[in-house]
Parts: C-alpha cells; sequence; structure tokens
C-alpha cells in the first residue's frame, strides 16, 4: 500500500490531521497499524468535561459530561442526570471520567431521578452546547459553565466542572470493573476488557448452534444483571426505556463442550457477548458470512 494510502487511512481511523499522519508513519515505519496505536497513545486531543449541577431554588441536582473532540469542537459522548436526591452532588468530579459517566447511568435508574425531565432536555441540551462550541476559539470549563448556565436562565444554575485530557486510546479503552476471577471459557478465547452474558433469540426456521460460522450476524440480547452490563447496553444499543432489547452481532469464535456450545459474540472491540446454547436450539441469523441477508430476497 502506498503511503499517502495510509496517510488518509490514519487519519480516517484516528482522526488526526495529515501532518501527525505521517509523523506516526514515520516513527512506525510505515507500519499502520503500529502507527494507529503510536497515535491513540500520544495525542490527546479529547477531553472529557465532568460537571456537578445545582438547582439551589428547586432543590435539584444533576451530573453531566461532555467529551469533546478539540480540534473541530464535536461532541464525542454526551450523558446527564437530573435529580431530587441530593446524594448525586456528593459525586467527585475529580473521578476518572468512565466512572463519571457509569455514576450518571446509575442515577437516572435512581428512585429520585427525574426520568421524564432528563429525557426532555437532554437532547435540546446537547444540540445547544454542540452549536455554541462551533463559536469558540478556545474551549474551556469557564466557557462551558457559561453555556449551561445560559441555556437554564431565567433559573438559577451553579456548576462545578473538572477536565480531562484523554488519549485516542484511553477514550475508546473501556476499564473492566468487573473483572471475573476463576472462571475459564471452554477455549481460553480472549474475550477482551468486558465480558457479558448474552443470549441469542431463537427461530423455528433457524440455524442449529453447530451450524454456525464465524462471521455470521445474528439477534442476540444482553441478560447479564449486573450494573456495568446495563450501562455497556444503553451505550451500544441494547437498552431501551429500561429494558434490553434484541440487537444484532457477529459470531466471533464458537467452542463446544458436550452437547453445549458457548458462541462469543462481538459488540464492540472491549466488549464482547458470551452465549451458551444447547446445540438443539434453532437459533435467528440475520446474515451469513457468505451471504448477506437481502441478497437472499433480492438474489439479483
Amino acid at each position: 500500500m502506498k503511503n499517502k494510502d495510509n496517510v488518509i487511512l490514519l487519519m480516517e481511523e484516528t482522526g488526526c490531521d495529515q501532518g501527525e499522519a505521517e509523523l506516526a508513519l514515520i516513527l512506525s515505519d510505515n507500519d499502520l497499524e503500529k502507527a494507529i496505536t503510536k497515535i491513540g497513545i500520544l495525542l490527546k486531543f479529547i477531553t472529557a468535561f465532568k460537571i456537578k449541577l445545582i438547582f439551589p431554588q428547586d432543590n435539584v441536582y444533576g451530573l453531566m459530561q461532555i467529551a469533546v473532540n478539540m480540534k473541530n469542537a464535536e461532541i464525542l459522548r454526551f450523558s446527564m442526570v437530573a435529580s431530587h436526591n441530593p446524594a448525586v452532588y456528593e459525586n467527585s468530579a475529580s473521578m476518572d471520567w468512565f466512572s463519571f459517566e457509569k455514576a450518571i447511568f446509575s442515577y437516572r435508574l435512581d428512585t429520585g431521578a427525574m426520568e421524564d425531565y432528563t429525557q426532555n432536555i437532554e437532547e435540546k441540551l446537547k444540540e445547544h452546547i454542540s452549536k455554541e462550541l462551533k463559536r469558540l476559539s478556545l474551549i474551556s470549563s469557564e466557557e462551558i459553565s457559561n453555556i449551561i448556565k445560559l441555556f437554564f436562565t431565567p433559573t438559577n444554575a451553579e456548576t462545578e466542572i473538572v477536565s480531562e485530557e484523554l488519549t485516542l486510546t484511553q477514550f475508546k479503552k473501556l476499564p473492566d470493573y468487573d473483572k471475573r476471577q476463576n472462571e475459564t471459557s471452554f477455549t481460553g478465547y480472549d474475550l477482551g476488557f468486558v465480558r457479558l452474558d448474552a443470549e441469542i433469540l431463537e427461530d423455528s426456521n433457524g440455524k442449529s448452534a453447530g451450524k454456525l460460522s464465524e462471521g455470521d450476524i445474528v439477534l442476540s440480547m444482553i441478560n447479564d444483571e449486573r450494573d456495568i452490563a446495563h450501562y455497556l447496553a444503553h451505550l451500544i444499543g441494547g437498552r431501551k426505556g429500561g429494558n434490553m432489547i434484541p440487537l444484532p452481532a457477529m459470531v466471533k469464535k464458537i467452542a463446544s463442550k458436550n452437547d453445549d456450545f458457548e458462541i462469543h459474540l462481538h459488540y464492540a472491540p472491549s466488549i464482547t457477548g458470551v452465549a451458551k446454547i444447547k446445540n438443539n436450539k434453532l437459533l435467528k441469523v440475520l446474515e451469513t458470512k457468505n451471504q448477506p441477508w437481502w441478497r437472499k430476497i433480492m438474489p439479483w
């Protein structure tokens, strides 16, 4: 592959600019994979703003997190919660960004959460902040605070903001908050950072577990009961309105033991689902490795 092609691919993959891509390739002897790793470790162009909110007159407390690409002022992630529970405000904005966002999601499930209010303003607030960020020459915690206060005017909103610079690798990597000890899979396959219990939906006209192939797309459901599982399901589209919902997943690995199969499902680079299934179960397959589902009904 030509060096110019590598530069373009590296820019698309990491969001770096041309000069940074060229430098990373020089330092990596034009090895694209090594260059991606180097960019991910060295470049800090993502800032997570961890925000505590309080509306003194209304006894409402909130948490908000905004992850911003500082190169183009694009919001990469946005989450918030408003609650009547004062314990929400006791969380420290100095905790790491992932733990802070996890706390936000946990409090959205709390009895004091203002669910309707949060849902009604979340997207509007995100759009407001996104629009205002584009107008700034320098994005800072002070400017973020002013933007938020403007949105809630005339209601008095007080903020406390801590910013955290992240490399691309740090932003993409999800820490394993619930590492399972003394548990081995059938194959010893590397399950990534987080392993979630999952199931594959059944279909009377489907395919048995023994006939699945790596690369098949199946319809799955995350059935893990842990808080971290609910949080991650929310992020990847497997949870809506407080309930788990089916979502497609690619078969990553298949292992068998007696009449049981352990199917490893790919949800994200750091999130793996594991479904344990009897061989006689017929499973819902949306797409096979060799033939997309749409080609079955539109063969031309």
